[in-house]
């Protein structure tokens, strides 16, 4: 088992592979100069020594960052990043030395500056990497070879040899799982007292949980109100601190040929890395928690961290996971929590929850500390220790236990409550020389089935049991503690891909590399989602899934505010939504600023599109003439709609990270700009769907009638190509500038939508020999035979191939897009 985590534990990986430093990769960026994201695998800068690089990292296909890495490892490991929490396009970003101001600028696809080094001094000539990691301006002039600003000044989450950490600099983790590129909710630097700490904070809980909380500064070793607040890793591997915080890497005998970092990890642990040079690989030689389950947070609420000794989560009795796929979010209770009524307690041997006690411990006995919870209303639990310590705890939060770990936690639930009493049982346990013994080996990897892992637990109703032993109470705990090492050892060749048991790991060094984009929302409460909408007032648009409102924030961005409707079916598409929001990022898909999620209310902010759908500016008003307050859609704007809209639809379906199917594609999903550039809105109905295609539950989901694919009535699993198909309606509309419904076709008005009779009869003009006037008859009247002839045949040619019944003849978005852009080239 050890050798095991020790393998897993060796490398921090970023699993993109790395580009060959080719000929074209720079020694330094001159003054005006720039680096293109398009030319990201072979333009970029290298320190002298060829140990760092530092360009555009790509974090997917089309997100990229700014980044320095090693060049020297097999994995590239990312050291810093420009605006870590703000990637740029793959088209269009630039990083520049800028001529004027001479300082350090990165700008997105429109032009927009995502970062800049804030140098403005105007005597910058190059920026260099040096063979520490330090990306540096050098200035120029009298100051020739002086550096005017240095990377090492604003560390992210890592800290190499010979960067000085001061108090005004913090290093602070990545994200995790989903939110790869966001902040993560570790930082390390210089408390209040001037010790160097590591602080948890998800924004409603924080605390510091290193040195240990449970100490005063002397039993940790460290020194208090100390005026330098400075701390340094050096290249032999030893960490000093002005606070006489330190630690030596285990293979300091090594010397200082070894390449260090010192990486604040996704799951709150702080480690020294060593490089192997001939492998290439990273070893841990030093790490701040030998037990993951004391950093603070790694469960979340109500949720307790097992030890045994690898790391896993279980919900604390009478409570359900909050996201199956993060812990860190913890476990809702599945009873109400009324004061009024009557309770009993439940039994936690040998756990704790740290923090959040409403009382400092008082020495009281049992009976009197189940009392005082008992009428406290704020009081959830209390723990009781040997040494009769009472605290009360508000908040059921960094909870862990282990064996030997002194005091029980008594849990505070409704009288009527059924507590659960299966436990999985994978031991036989038997007494012997007064404890406890295991008849049976542990299983090996092929042995243990896959099994969902419950907690057993005792309830009492207070003080009955004070005085009888704690071993009836042990026997699930320990249970699970085996439990869930079989589980671990039976799964730890997969324990950190997607599917893992600890997912997203906050507890495991290994990171999986840049799977997602950030998913970095704004949390806003209801009362700033009132007074951002004036109390919901202005409707802009209404769905199936909800109404959409405009609102103005505090920082004058004016936003679409998405209420969800019912309680029950709007949680599941809320957390859909922000599945896919997470993962999204392109020009043509309209970009989420945050959300809510507070009480019954779920809600999605969006930026403002202020054109509104095209359904609106296509179909509203038709039949009445023209004015001045009404648009009429050109050609050429109506062909850029289609382009734009089939390239984010290709982004969705080939180019994330996981496809992603829209599921109810039509135009008022489709918002237009203030250049009436298309947005595709409105991820309700999306579903991500797994590489192999296979995805069950994409079977109960349907779009809108009039653009659902023949495979939704059918038994057919569903893939993008549904998308392909509505994308097709669209098409059609867009030329007409009419519904497909209400087309009329052969003399009859298809009052309920029969395409088969559109696509035959588009069919059998297009095959005419005069094309010419099939096409001009298809076209919307109100163009008044302005239009590109060739760009309107071919949309009409992949409006029918979309719409093949045979979804195996229908094309790919990728080649859609291949076919409408090669027509624009030949019409300009």
């Amino acid at each position: 088992m050890s050798t095991t985590c020790t393998l897993l534990l060796t490398t921090l990986v970023f699993l993109l592979p790395l580009p060959p430093l080719a000929v074209a990769a720079r020694a330094s960026l001159p003054r005006g100069a720039a680096i293109a994201v398009e030319d990201y695998a072979t333009d970029f800068l290298v320190s002298p020594d060829g140990t760092f690089a530092c360009g555009f990292y790509n974090v997917s296909p089309t997100v990229f960052s700014v980044s320095v890495w090693f060049a020297r490892a097999a994995a590239r490991t990312v050291v810093w990043t420009a605006a870590p929490a703000r990637p740029v396009h793959s088209t269009g970003a630039r990083l520049s030395l800028d001529r004027r101001s001479g300082a350090l600028v990165l700008t997105d696809f429109d032009g927009t500056v995502v970062w800049n080094s804030t140098y403005v001094a105007g005597d910058a000539a190059r920026a260099r990497l040096l063979d520490t990691g330090n990306l540096v301006l050098e200035g120029g002039g009298n100051g020739a070879g002086e550096t005017v600003w240095q990377s090492f000044d604003s560390p992210t989450d890592t800290l190499l040899p010979g960067q000085r950490f001061t108090a005004a600099r913090h290093l602070v983790s990545r994200g995790g799982r989903g939110r790869l590129l966001a902040a993560g909710y570790y930082s390390l630097g210089f408390s209040d007292y001037a010790m160097l700490s590591l602080f948890y904070d998800n924004h409603n809980f924080s605390s510091i949980y290193w040195p240990n909380p449970y100490n005063n500064y002397v039993a940790n070793k460290r020194k208090i109100y100390n005026f330098t607040r400075e701390a340094e890793l050096d290249a032999l591997g030893q960490f000093i601190s002005s606070d006489d915080a330190g630690f030596v890497a285990a293979d300091l005998a090594a010397g200082d040929g070894v390449r260090r970092r010192l990486t604040l990890d996704a799951d709150g642990d702080l480690r020294l890395y060593s490089l192997d040079a001939a492998t290439g690989t990273w070893t841990v030689t030093w790490m701040a928690f030998a037990n993951p389950c004391t950093i603070h947070g790694v469960c979340g609420a109500n949720a307790v961290c097992l030890y045994g000794p690898s790391p896993a989560c279980v919900c604390a009795p009478g409570h359900e996971r909050a996201d199956a796929g993060d812990w860190t979010k913890g476990c809702l209770p599945a009873f109400r929590r009324d004061c009024s009524g009557k309770t009993k307690l439940v039994a936690l041997p040998h756990t704790d929850f740290w923090g959040y006690d409403l009382n400092d411990g008082e020495i009281l006995p049992f009976r009197e500390c189940a009392r005082r919870c008992h009428v406290t209303c704020s009081c959830v639990a209390f723990q009781h220790k040997q040494n009769m310590e009472c605290y009360l705890k508000s908040v059921l939060f960094n909870g862990r236990t282990f064996p030997g770990l002194p005091g029980t936690v008594y849990m505070k639930v409704p009288a009527d409550f059924a507590m659960p009493d299966e436990l999985l049982h994978v031991h036989q346990w038997r007494t012997h020389g007064g404890g406890l013994v295991i008849d049976e080996d542990i299983p090996t990897c092929d042995s243990v089935a896959d099994a969902e892992l419950l907690l057993n637990v005792s309830t009492h109703d207070g003080g009955r049991d004070v005085g009888k032993a704690v071993w009836p109470y042990m026997y699930g705990f320990l249970s699970a503690l085996l439990i869930v090492e079989a589980v671990v050892i039976a799964f730890g060749c997969w324990l950190f891909s997607s599917r893992g048991l600890f997912r997203p790991s906050r507890v495991w060094a290994i990171e999986e590399g840049y799977k997602l984009i950030t998913n970095n929302f704004q949390r806003y409460t209801y009362s700033e989602i009132k007074r951002a909408t004036n109390n919901f007032t202005d409707v802009i648009g209404s769905g199936g899934s909800g109404v959409v409102y405009k609102g103005i924030l505090e920082d004058d961005r004016v936003v679409a505010v998405k209420v969800l409707r019912n309680v029950l079916q709007s949680e599941q598409e809320f957390q859909s939504e922000l599945s896919v929001i997470g993962r999204i990022y392109h020009m043509n898909l309209v970009r989420m600023w945050g959300c809510c999620s507070e009480g019954k209310h779920r809600i999605l902010v969006s930026e403002h599109i202020e054109n509104g759908s095209l359904a609106k500016m296509l179909f509203d008003d038709r039949e009445e003439t023209p004015s001045d307050a009404t648009v009429v859609l050109g050609w050429n704007q109506r062909f850029q709609i289609a382009l734009g809209v089939a390239k984010g639809l290709a982004y969705l379906h080939t180019e994330c990270l996981e496809w992603i199917i829209h599921c109810d594609m039509k135009p008022e999903n489709i918002l237009l700009d203030k250049d009436l550039e298309p947005k595709i809105t409105d991820f309700g109905l999306a579903k991500l769907l797994n590489r192999d295609g296979s995805d069950a539950n994409l079977s109960r989901i349907r779009g809108t009638r009039g653009y659902m694919a023949p495979e939704w009535v059918s038994s057919l699993p569903i893939t993008e190509k549904v998308d392909v198909y509505s994308y097709g309606v669209v098409l059609l509309e867009l030329v007409k500038g009419v519904r497909i419904s209400e087309w009329v076709i052969y003399g009859v008005k298809l009052a309920d939508m029969d395409t088969r009779m559109v696509v035959k009869a588009i069919r059998e003009k297009m095959e005419t020999s005069d094309q010419e006037r099939c096409v001009k008859d298809l076209m919307d009247h109100r163009l008044n035979g302005e239009f590109n002839h060739a760009q309107a045949k071919a949309m009409l040619k992949i409006a029918v191939s979309c719409l093949e019944e045979d979804r195996g003849k229908r094309p790919n978005m990728s080649s859609v897009l291949q076919t409408l852009m090669s027509v624009e080239e030949e019409a300009r």
